[in-house]
């Protein structure tokens, strides 16, 4: 079956783990690093950096680099670089595809099967999106499951034990709580609330806001107008941020940040932990009611939650575990690393999705009690019809388990009216319009017949990876139509998907071919240094002649880049010629 990478694909960070037989286990990527940065980069060359260093490049790049993409899943957002637009599913796919290649170089085999996580206030369309993504990076995607539900397994099955979970996941863009309940292994999710639009990037933009703001009052320069000043600033903040959830004081200095007439001029400040929580303190609040909501949903009191997980980097900021504490009277675990929980829990669902080898299986079911984990999922928003006068008819109730289906029988308002559009909404208003819309179910073919006397019967099927198929189904004649449900803006078409498949596949291709140039000329740069050590140290040897030819054709095919067969031969000729002029002086 092949081993299946549990992803947690970040706003901020991208990590990767499998299932080994001692458990679950992070997954480096080429570097060597447990986390990938969530950033792709274009260079002037036509290059497309990933991860680390497409973050390192970014201020040369400025304008040209991609961060936060996550954001906008599931919109019809674009990213402009050089002319040409990229949709969030192709940036996101470079950096799965990236993912996927530096696990296939670790294992020195092939790896196409994926577990994505993703928030579970995710909407269907933003589901969707993540999905389209790994499938155009060339993984078969096996479920999109949610984070905190992920970060519970990586918790939960090593305990062993009944207990109630509440996750609260705080990322670089989105927040989630959850609360599951497992029993006996089985880990059901009975709330779900968050906010897809915050997290810790919007504490970096505050940090940045105020630092332009304190530059502005100091000098009277702006430095918002500079995008490469903004670059720095924003990295430095990152930084700061980070570096003050684990002291009191922070040295910001961004040298030579802007020029003047009479010289550079740097950015030099101080910021405190007392500071910073100063300028984010409303942003952690907003975290208060959706995690007092999930409770209330949960329709549990604070004594019957056994266990606080935190998630998320964002965690590790001391005011964010104040709130928590403040909230559920209970110390929170953070014995996993809160950036490398999702991931881990991604490659624990992985086992309940394929045949294991027996060792492996023996040593998991001595380890947890059961061979594979079982997990009930709730969808966190309601689904439903738009109806004549703006009403809003519900199909699958908020809270509901899923994989589920649900219908309802509905008629014409029209005397011998032969089609019916049903417009498809996410969300709890009872004004259809002021929720969210998601597509168009058309039928059409229905038998002409007075107003209410037709019957049509739709149909909502949430599917494991919770994305929505609908059908209507006139009942009379059988006709129906039936369709996937995606964001209208945001939804790929069949042709946009296999073209951004097969470009991905192209630089797959293209990166392959890169790295073997790149082995071809570090192998030929020290044939070159040996060679010039033998010709110094054996200048009578007969075969000089030769080598000297032999190496001045290596270096000319290597500055001009000749065809990769012409110089795989003369590095063998050059590689040969130094072996026997070294053995016969050995």
């Amino acid at each position: 079956m092949g081993r299946i990478l549990g992803i947690d694909l970040g706003t901020t960070n991208s990590v990767m783990a499998v299932m080994e037989k001692n458990g679950a286990v992070i997954v480096p990527n080429s570097l060597g690093e447990r986390i990938t940065p969530s950033v792709v980069g274009f260079t002037k060359s036509g290059e497309i950096l990933v991860g680390k260093k497409a973050k390192r490049a970014a201020i040369m790049n400025v304008g040209r680099t991609v961060f936060s993409i996550k954001r906008h899943m599931g919109t019809n957002y674009r990213v402009r670089i050089e002319g040409k637009e990229y949709t969030p599913q192709e940036i996101s796919a470079m950096i799965l595809q990236k993912l996927k290649q530096d696990a296939e170089d670790y294992y020195g085999e092939e790896v196409n099967q994926a577990i994505i996580c993703c928030p579970a206030y995710f909407t269907d369309a933003q589901r969707q999106a993540t999905k389209d993504a790994g499938e155009i990076a060339g993984l078969k995607v096996r479920r999109i499951i949610d984070e905190p539900t992920s970060s519970s397994l990586a918790y939960g099955m090593d305990k062993g034990e009944d207990q109630v979970i509440l996750v609260y996941d705080f990322g670089g863009g989105t927040f989630d709580v959850s609360i599951i309940e497992v029993v006996s292994g089985v880990f059901q999710v009975l709330a779900i609330q968050g906010n897809t639009h915050l997290g810790g990037d919007d504490f970096d933009k505050r940090i940045v806001e105020f630092l332009v703001d304190e530059f502005k009052k100091a000098h009277g320069i702006d430095l918002s107008e500079d995008p490469i000043a903004m670059q720095r600033l924003k990295e430095a903040a990152e930084e700061a941020k980070i570096e003050l959830s684990e002291v009191k004081e922070s040295h910001i200095l961004v040298e030579a940040i802007t020029m003047t007439e009479k010289g550079p001029l740097s950015l030099d400040y101080t910021m405190t932990r007392q500071k910073l929580e100063s300028l984010v303190m409303d942003l952690i609040e907003l975290t208060r009611s959706p995690v007092n909501q999930a409770i209330e949903d949960a329709a549990l009191s604070l004594d019957k939650i056994d266990t606080i997980l935190l998630v998320g980097g964002t965690t590790r900021i001391p005011a964010v575990q104040r709130l928590v504490k403040e909230i559920t009277k209970k110390e929170s675990r953070r014995d996993i690393s809160p950036e490398e929980v999702v991931a881990l829990g991604g490659a624990v669902q992985s086992l309940a999705l394929a045949p294991i080898e027996g060792d492996i299986e023996d040593t998991l079911a001595a380890r947890y009690g059961r061979e594979k984990p079982v997990v009930i999922h709730m969808t966190p928003f309601s689904l439903g019809v738009g109806l004549e006068h703006d009403q809003y008819s519900v199909i699958i109730e908020r809270n509901s388990t899923y994989p589920t289906e649900a219908k309802d029988i509905f008629t014409t308002t029209r005397d011998f009216q032969e089609a019916i559009s049903f417009p498809i909404y996410e969300g709890e208003e009872q004004i259809a319009s002021e929720n969210t819309f998601l597509d168009l179910l058309r039928i059409e073919g229905i038998t002409p017949a007075p107003r209410g006397v037709p019957r049509v019967e739709v149909t909502f099927r949430l599917n494991p990876d919770r994305i929505l198929e609908a059908r209507a189904e006139d009942l009379a004649t059988g006709v129906e139509k039936k369709i996937t449900i995606a964001a209208t803006d945001a939804r790929l078409s069949e042709s946009e998907k296999q073209r951004m498949v097969k470009e991905a596949k192209d630089r797959v291709s293209s990166m392959l071919r890169d790295r073997i140039q790149e082995n071809r000329v570090e192998e030929a740069q020290s044939i070159l240094s040996r060679a010039e050590g033998v010709l110094t140290s054996h200048s009578g040897h007969p075969m000089v002649s030769s080598l000297k030819t032999k190496t001045n054709e290596l270096r000319t095919l290597m500055q001009e880049g000749g065809d990769e067969k012409k110089l795989g031969e003369t590095l063998d000729e050059v590689n040969r010629l130094v072996t026997i002029m070294e053995t016969a002086a050995g």
